[in-house]
């Protein structure tokens, strides 16, 4: 993300421009993106690991929920941190990523509690982790700040919501029916996420990315990934 301009200077950007800047970081940075993403769900899977040890299948479930829900806040706060102009204070890092840690478990444990239902809820705290990184709130505002702006946004934030799980729905489900036809269920869906995350977690990274840079004022869109 480049600097900001003043609220009101320049009007919103497509949200189809914002897909394409997301898809074009994705490619210009995949490798980076892979390994990075490989890196969260490997240390998401520890603690999963250990409880399929000694738990069961509902166990090793609500493990699953709250782990790779810190995992994927995390690799969020790594794409952010990375996209910012300048080399941040590690005390600012420090915070992004227990930001994470917090929202990542918040998240998992909307989707243990209300299930499905949890998915509108969702976008609501899809800008803390950024706000974080980005220097714009404290951590302990973030979440608040992060409904507010998804709130005042609604119509965009949720479009880019659904658009992201459209896009990385399937990929996680084949690969997951894919995987369940010959593999057990704790190696199955461990499996079936270090084949999708790679691909759906980065996308959905950048794509959260470029849409809070534009709300927040940020120039994010280049003239190559201009649709309009």
């Amino acid at each position: 993300m480049s600097g900001a301009q003043p609220l009101g200077e320049r009007p919103p950007a497509p949200v189809s421009d914002l897909f394409a800047t997301a898809v074009h970081r994705f490619g210009q940075a995949w490798a980076d993106l892979v390994v990075a993403s490989l890196v969260a769900l490997a240390l998401g899977s520890v603690p999963v690991l250990i409880v399929a040890s000694i738990s069961d299948n509902h166990g090793v479930y609500v493990a699953s929920m709250l782990c790779y829900g810190v995992a994927y806040f995390a690799l969020l706060g790594q794409v952010m941190l990375r996209g910012l102009p300048e080399r941040v204070a590690a005390t600012r890092v420090a915070a992004t990523y227990t930001c994470a840690l917090l929202v990542g478990l918040l998240a998992g444990l909307m989707v243990l509690v209300l299930l499905w239902l949890a998915l509108p809820l969702l976008p609501l705290l899809m800008f803390a982790v950024p706000a974080v990184a980005a220097g714009d709130h404290p951590l302990a505002a973030s979440p608040w700040r992060s409904a507010r702006l998804a709130v005042a946004n609604a119509r965009r934030v949720w479009a880019v919501w659904l658009i992201t799980i459209a896009f990385s729905g399937p990929v996680v489900i084949g690969w997951f029916l894919f995987v369940q036809s010959f593999s057990d269920s704790v190696t199955g869906v461990l499996l079936a996420l270090a084949l999708a995350a790679p691909i759906a977690w980065p996308f959905s990274a950048l794509f959260v990315r470029a849409l809070y840079g534009d709300l927040t004022g940020r120039v994010v869109v280049a003239p190559e990934d201009r649709t309009q």
